[in-house]
């Protein structure tokens, strides 16, 4: 049995080892736990801008995974850029196999072990571009993630990101009704311009028929969202609220949209809606850019989660330490700067 909880990443190699595969693995170790990295993808990239990507090849991906699955106990599982679309749908298959296994184990346990083999949560960190606007894979990334979407315990979503993952809704369909609160906890994400440590507040959520009434809603970030608290509004990407709505219909249990894109306000507010609560986070604006901000919260937040915080737990752990991170950055060229994690 490992000594410590491990955490199955898959992302892309970073040769600036500023964010990717050497951002997880750093966060990852920090928070406790061990990362076991299976590569998507290779880069080329410096701490700005990303200049060309290799997805490799599916069966490779496969490879790897399984390989550490027939081996090693997973506790929890974090996405970066799957590179492809194929590549999405290889890692769906793996996340299948996983939650599989888990299953098959707790059915042939004591009724009193049966939670220790829960199915491990899954942080899908859907990062579509670079904070440049550089593509980080040869397909439509928004399509590309399909698949892994309904399978997502939490997704850690910028402002744009969860702007145009709810905008594309209508072409997923739901698999998952938003009340079905399928397995784990969750939350926590990208920043590109900041996190800190700051106050947290909370609102009510909406009552249980609105939010089933959702699920067969398409388009459903047309929806109205009435008694949308103002923190929630006016967001430079449009109702957060409603965005994030909108992705836990297609199946997401919980999600974390950051703030850091919405700029003009010395403040960050990263907002969570998850099957029974509602909370944002208040966090001061650091000045300059980061590499890697994203993949820090959430392969923090999948660390956390791996040794059993619970989501509100692992989140606010994960956003201060990304925070402190961001706060210590250093710089080893013009442009965004490394979070020392």
């Amino acid at each position: 049995m490992s000594d410590r909880p491990c955490v199955l990443v898959f992302s892309g190699a970073d040769p600036s080892g500023g964010a990717g595969m050497a951002a997880d693995i750093q966060a990852i170790a920090a928070m406790g736990a061990h990362a076991l990295p299976v590569l998507t993808a290779i880069t080329v990239q410096d701490n700005n801008r990303v200049h060309a990507v290799m997805p490799l090849a599916p069966e490779m991906v496969l490879q790897q995974a399984r390989a550490l699955l027939a081996q090693v106990p997973v506790a929890a599982v974090k996405i970066g850029i799957p590179g492809s679309a194929e590549n999405a749908q290889a890692i769906a298959t793996l996340i299948g196999e996983l939650r599989a296994t888990h299953r098959a184990a707790a059915g042939a346990a004591p009724g009193w072990a049966q939670r220790l083999y829960s199915d491990p949560p899954v942080v899908l960190d859907p990062v579509l571009r670079s904070g440049h606007g550089d593509a980080l894979g040869r397909d439509d990334a928004v399509q590309a993630l399909a698949p892994l979407l309904p399978l997502a315990t939490l997704i850690t979503p910028n402002g744009p990101e969860a702007a145009a993952l709810a905008g594309n809704a209508a072409r997923y369909r739901a698999p998952v009704r938003v009340g079905a609160a399928p397995r784990g906890a969750g939350v926590a994400r990208r920043s590109p311009a900041a996190l800190t440590s700051g106050a947290a507040s909370s609102s009510a959520l909406e009552d249980e028929a609105d939010e089933a009434a959702l699920a067969d809603a398409v388009p459903v970030v047309a929806l109205a969202t009435p008694s949308v608290p103002r923190a929630w509004q006016g967001t430079a990407h449009g109702d957060a609220l409603a965005h994030a709505r909108a992705l836990r219909a297609l199946g997401c249990t919980h999600v974390l949209v950051t703030g850091g894109h919405d700029e003009g306000s010395d403040v960050v507010i990263n907002r969570w809606l998850g099957p029974d609560r509602q909370q944002n986070w208040s966090w001061p604006r650091l000045p300059g850019g980061f590499h890697g901000s994203g993949c820090t919260l959430a392969a923090a937040t999948a660390a956390l989660l791996a040794m059993g915080n619970t989501m509100a737990q692992a989140l606010t752990k994960a956003q201060g330490y990304t925070q402190r991170a961001l706060a210590a950055s250093y710089a080893i060229a013009p442009g965004q700067r490394i979070p020392q994690r």
